[in-house]
């Protein structure tokens, strides 16, 4: 019977062991999912924040060099007015074969048509192309392409973005422009 008593003995002690496991387990499972799911609560919070700053640091760098790089073409571009002449309007210009399918966003195209209170300018980014008096201009539209006359020879064809008006107040602009000059 010592053997048995021995076999008994050590069954119920497997069992209490489980029983202390199972309980010890009951015990402490809660508290370490709670701790678990704190910790990773707060790494994925910080780890969203991390990736929100990460994210919101290289777009902003990326828009302020943006800003920038508009700024000194703004300001090359205002370099290049005459004393006393400003600038009327400015307008986005697409050559006629690379005319955009949709409504453009203001990076698509580098070229910009200025008319100041003296002519009119050509501008590919911050480099000058050419810049016509009123005096010997002459514009037509042609469908949905503005074509521009110097002293009877074309300088130019374009298709002008205009989004909030029509051909028309190009003509209009110019036409008045040419016979009386820009008012203050």
């Amino acid at each position: 019977m010592a053997g048995g008593v021995d076999a008994e003995a050590a069954l119920r002690i497997r069992r209490q062991r489980r029983v202390y496991a199972a309980v010890g387990l009951v015990a402490v499972a809660p508290p370490a999912l709670e701790l678990y799911v704190d910790v990773s609560g707060v790494f994925g919070l910080w780890w969203a924040l991390g990736s929100a700053a990460v994210f919101s640091v290289a777009f902003g760098l990326r828009q302020v060099r943006e800003g920038a790089e508009t700024g000194r073409v703004a300001a090359v571009r205002d370099e290049g007015l005459a004393a006393g002449e400003y600038t009327l309007t400015d307008y986005k210009v697409f050559l006629p074969f690379d005319r955009p399918k949709s409504s453009p966003g203001r990076e698509e195209s580098p070229l910009l048509l200025r008319f100041t209170t003296r002519g009119i300018q050509h501008w590919d980014g911050d480099t000058l192309r050419w810049s016509h008096p009123w005096a010997g201009l002459r514009l037509v539209f042609e469908d949905e392409v503005l074509l521009v006359h110097h002293e009877d020879r074309l300088v130019a064809r374009f298709w002008v973005f205009i989004p909030f008006g029509t051909p028309d107040e190009i003509l209009l602009a110019a036409d008045r422009l040419q016979r009386h000059g820009p008012r203050r």
